[in-house]
């Protein structure tokens, strides 16, 4: 199966931020900081989800087979992935017991980090 990336439009925030700032995870919610700069002004967004079952973070530099699979679809922004291997693999280690629920895989992609969240819940964006 091959994975597709959907990208996730915020009209009231520009989703293109260079760095994961900062993140949080406590019960369940992850709370991620990001921010870009331009000129002399520093743009921050936080991104939270209320409910998680997995996420990870990788360096983008350490993902060159998925870059190159994805064919240079994996640009900054915010995205859910369709036909995704991450959510496959962790339905395979909870014993399937999920399969067929509401869990979606958001990928985000800064200059420097991707972050990977499975979620049964939509993120919260807004500004810092």
């Amino acid at each position: 199966m091959t994975e597709k990336l959907v990208n996730i439009v915020c009209e009231k925030h520009s989703l293109q931020h260079d760095k994961l700032a900062d993140f949080r995870y406590f019960s369940g919610t992850l709370e991620l900081v990001l921010t870009s700069s331009h000129a002399d002004k520093t743009n921050k967004i936080r991104v939270v989800f209320d409910w998680i079952h997995s996420f990870r973070v990788t360096d983008e530099g350490d993902l060159l087979k998925i870059q190159d699979e994805l064919n240079g679809q994996m640009l900054k922004g915010i995205y859910t992935v369709e036909g995704s291997h991450y959510l496959t693999w962790f339905n395979e280690q909870s014993g399937n017991i999920h399969e067929g629920g509401s869990i979606a895989h958001y990928l985000i992609v800064t200059g420097e980090d991707v972050i990977d969240v499975l979620s049964s819940v939509s993120p919260i964006i807004v500004s810092c």
